[in-house]
């Protein structure tokens, strides 16, 4: 592991050494040419708090992709970019369940009465289940990930970070842009953006996009594709100005039918050899995307959404109000052993629906731009209906377990969330060089709940089957709960230098207590998990310097969790729990603008992230203490190579992405067959664009054609394992008029 993470610390201090050495090269071989002395990187406006800014002012450690690096990296969804970001990781049990962690803060809870660690928004309107998050991008303009706790303006479900989707608003122009791509495994898209002029002062923008393909991977016996599927989305916005009044209304929707997983059983030393054997004798010939997962497997979602924001410029400050409602259905199918019965003594169908609307209102007072004293002000409103179903069929055989052990049980939840909450943060400038940051929030949760467990065989086929039986029995059990917190930000900066900043801040975050879901008994049911409370101690760095061509930002960090809730499944049963953790890191951002044409940059990634105590799920103690936190991988880091070239009547642009990841744990028991091994991913990408608005682009993704996991889930001793796409590439032509 040492030499692992030399390796990854010599390749981050790669990439500060190219940006120091290029101007000596010049300096000392003769004067610079006249674009070396030009080239400078573009600054990156933010608006992590709530207000447009420089990435390079605010106390916050912030990783920003803009339209640009997003097109230029192939990205589709939020997949793309996470794992690009210092100390992300973003894995994925299903379309409705992705699992985003920042610096080894995140959660795998489905429960209908939880709420995400990482607050994901969109057009800065919160979104409360994670399922409604993971959407296709559709005209987007940028994505800012903000790591940390965010509790004074993100409120409760920021506990970890926050990852903002911003799009596209329509302008006062009139603008065409068509797209068609054509890629590996069959797949085809389009996208289409209309953006027209509706008098002197209003305008209205169209974005639509569809995308198919048939699959990355197979089922083995029919050879029907799987990890594929059907892809839509739509969002109309308009936009008007009257006086000192701008109203923005948008109403979007997204439709997906995707294929099932393909799950892969992975052995390890510590799985029984006589399952090794087995496993082995079943999959000869197989590669790791060929499954025996069911060909009826699926993944479908149906997502709509209403945001209506009226800005209003009054003559000291500006108000914000910000209308919305949201409503996302899901359902899935899953085999989780992706191996026949009986020939593998033990089958799980996991099927699952999910019915979600919130509303939210949130109301902001925010300081003129040129105010002393940047400051602002707000109250918030979040309810949230969610009713879910999760249905499990199972059949056993010894040596696994007794086949009476299998079984046909449900676990419906129907949930009530509401939340409330008052915040403000102001940034005070004093002598000269320094800004103090101090900022608030109190936050009201109330949860309601109602949990019912059936054994659909009546009780013919007694004991109940797993994962509810053979120790639970049905329950149904009604059960509320309130909480609330009070959560804060203090910032401390200096400038000493030019675009030199330096600062230190103390957060704290915090996520409201859950009520797990698949529980074993009545009681597990009824009896809600504490809330998350997270502190935050920061120093970071952030400079742009050599005239605005270096730009290297620095953070280290110390997070101490109190009652982080905890999930794990110990054979095909839930345990919940909480327990306490401490994470301790640092992170490094790089760019450097060789020539004006030329940007290289990168970043790295330490993190150490640690149990600090053992957890007590009903009569069992959970040995956490001193095991790593899951999706916590050691070392990560990233490097790139972006650039454009006036070049044959037009514009060519490049660039390359190469990011590593240290291994990592799926869940808390570190056990082998939850450990997803190091690996690597490259890409690329190019484009020519005539003067006329052509583009012609190309682009591959894994291009190492590497073999990663995406998910793990264990059972006697085996990680059964959907692993990511292989090596892919696709063409996409466009014009833009």
């Amino acid at each position: 592991m040492k030499t692992i993470i030399e390796k990854t610390a010599s390749a981050a201090v790669l990439i500060l050494a190219a940006g120091l050495a290029t101007p000596t090269f010049a300096q000392s071989t003769g004067t610079p040419a006249p674009q070396d002395e030009a080239a400078s990187l573009d600054d990156i406006i933010v608006t992590a708090q709530r207000r447009a800014q420089s990435l390079q002012d605010v106390p916050i450690a912030i990783t920003a992709f803009d339209a640009e690096t997003l097109e230029r990296t192939a990205a589709q969804g939020i997949q793309d970019v996470a794992s690009k970001a210092p100390g992300v990781t973003l894995t994925q049990f299903n379309i409705g369940e992705p699992q985003l962690y920042i610096r080894g803060v995140g959660t795998t809870s489905d429960s209908a009465a939880s709420d995400p660690s990482i607050g994901v928004s969109i057009d800065e309107v919160s979104i409360g289940r994670a399922g409604a998050s993971s959407l296709a991008f559709l005209d987007i303009e940028r994505v800012e990930i903000l790591r940390g706790p965010q509790g004074t303006l993100y409120g409760r479900n920021a506990s970890g970070g926050a990852l903002n989707v911003y799009t596209r608003k329509p302008q006062l122009e009139d603008t065409t842009m068509a797209l068609l791509r054509y890629g590996s495994f069959n797949e085809w898209g389009g996208e289409a953006v209309i953006n027209r002029m509706m008098g002197e002062a209003s305008a209205a923008r169209l974005a639509v996009r569809v995308n198919s393909n048939d699959g990355y991977a197979e089922n083995v016996p029919s050879e029907r594709g799987l990890e594929g599927g059907n892809q839509f989305g739509a969002r109309v916005s308009l936009m008007t100005e009257a006086g000192p009044w701008t109203l923005t209304g948008s109403v979007d929707v997204s439709r997906d039918r995707m294929d099932g997983h393909a799950r892969i059983p992975v052995t390890t030393s510590s799985t029984a050899p006589a399952f090794v054997a087995l496993i082995n004798g079943l999959r000869t010939g197989l590669d790791v995307r060929q499954s025996y997962s069911s060909p009826d497997n699926y993944q479908d979602r149906d997502n709509w959404g209403a945001t209506v924001r009226a800005e209003y410029a009054a003559e000291a400050f500006d108000v914000v109000s910000l209308t919305s409602y949201r409503n996302n259905e899901y359902s899935w199918r899953d085999n989780l052993g992706g191996l026949p019965f009986p020939n593998f003594p033990l089958m799980v169908d996991d099927r699952a629906t999910e019915d979600a609307s919130q509303f939210s209102q949130e109301v902001r007072l925010v300081s003129k731009p040129d105010s002393a004293v940047s400051w602002v002000a707000g109250v918030y409103y979040f309810s949230e209906d969610v009713d879910r179903s999760e249905r499990f069929i199972v059949q056993a055989a010894l040596p696994i377990a007794p086949p009476s052990f299998g079984g046909d049980t449900t676990f419906n939840q129907t949930a009530a969330n509401s939340s409330y909450a008052a915040f403000g943060q102001a940034t005070i400038p004093f002598a000269n060089i320094w800004e103090l940051t101090l900022g608030a929030r109190w936050t009201h949760d109330e949860r309601e709940i109602h949990q019912v467990a059936l054994d659909n065989d009546l009780g013919l086929n007694p004991p109940v089957g797993i994962p509810l039986g053979p120790t639970g029995s049905p329950y149904n059990v009604r059960a509320e709960a309130s909480f609330e917190e009070p959560t804060w930000k203090i910032a401390l900066a200096v400038e000493p230098f030019d675009n030199v900043r330096l600062y230190a801040s103390y957060d704290r975050g915090y996520k409201a207590g859950s009520f797990p879901s698949g529980a074993q008994t009545g009681v597990q049911a009824g009896t809600p998990l504490r809330s998350e409370l997270l502190d935050n101690y920061e120093l970071g760095l952030k400079s742009t310097v050599m005239n605005g061509r270096l730009r290297f930002n620095a953070a280290a960090f110390k997070l101490e969790y109190d009652d982080l809730q905890v999930y794990e499944l110990l054979g095909l049963n839930l345990v919940t729990s909480n327990a306490q953790a401490e994470v301790n890191g640092y992170e490094i951002e790089s760019a450097f603008a060789v020539t004006n044409n030329l940007t290289i940059g990168g970043s790295y990634t330490s993190l150490d992230a640690q149990f600090t105590s053992n957890a007590v799920s009903g009569a069992s103690i959970l040995r956490y203490d001193g095991l790593t936190l899951p999706r916590s991988p050691e070392s990560q880091y990233t490097l790139y190579a972006d650039g454009e070239w006036d070049m044959w009547g037009g514009e060519l642009a490049a660039r390359i992405d190469y990011q590593w990841t240290d291994d990592f744990f799926f869940d808390p028991s570190n056990n082998p067959e939850v450990r997803s091994p190091a690996h690597s991913l490259v890409g690329a990408y190019a484009s020519w664009e005539a003067a006329n608005g052509v583009k012609i682009a190309v682009y591959g993704k894994n291009l190492g054609d590497e073999e990663y996991q995406q998910h793990i889930i264990k059972n006697v001793g085996v990680g059964f394992s959907v692993f990511g796409p292989p090596r892919s590439y696709g063409i996409a032509i466009s014009r833009s008029f």
